[in-house]
């Protein structure tokens, strides 16, 4: 979905996990093998996530950046966040002012801790059903 000129997606993270993040920055990009900065803000807490991260991709389809969801996020609310990526020169730069933005979007990021059903072992399987 393009909003704004931008085309819009879904990340999907998961506290505990290594996590190839797939973007299109280059596609938009004015810099030859720019860094990417990300900038994540979750859409309840406004809570702000900044990385840089470099294209590690060997296809011009896509751009890719491979990172340990917890080094970012570990003590993050889960939920919705949405995203915006800039293109720039620095590997360090945290700020975002008077950078091409070259994709934004959303972001799930989930918890680490997996459902597991409450098994009751200690019950009686034998049921008498009455018809009345």
């Amino acid at each position: 979905m393009k909003v704004g000129g931008f085309l819009m997606t879904m990340i999907i993270l998961t506290k505990g996990e290594t996590k190839d993040l797939i973007f299109t920055g280059s596609e938009s990009a004015t810099l030859t093998n720019p860094y990417f900065l990300f900038v994540f803000t979750n859409r309840i807490t406004q809570e702000v996530v900044k990385f840089v991260a470099t294209n590690s991709s060997t296809t011009l389809r896509y751009d890719s950046y491979s990172f340990d969801v917890n080094d970012y996020f570990e003590n993050s609310e889960t939920g919705f966040w949405t995203y915006e990526i800039y293109e720039q020169t620095s590997s360090t730069n945290l700020n975002q002012s008077g950078l091409n933005k070259v994709e934004n979007g959303y972001m799930y990021l989930n918890s680490a801790i997996v459902f597991e059903p409450v098994i009751y072992n200690e019950q009686s399987n034998t049921f008498i059903t009455y018809n009345g």
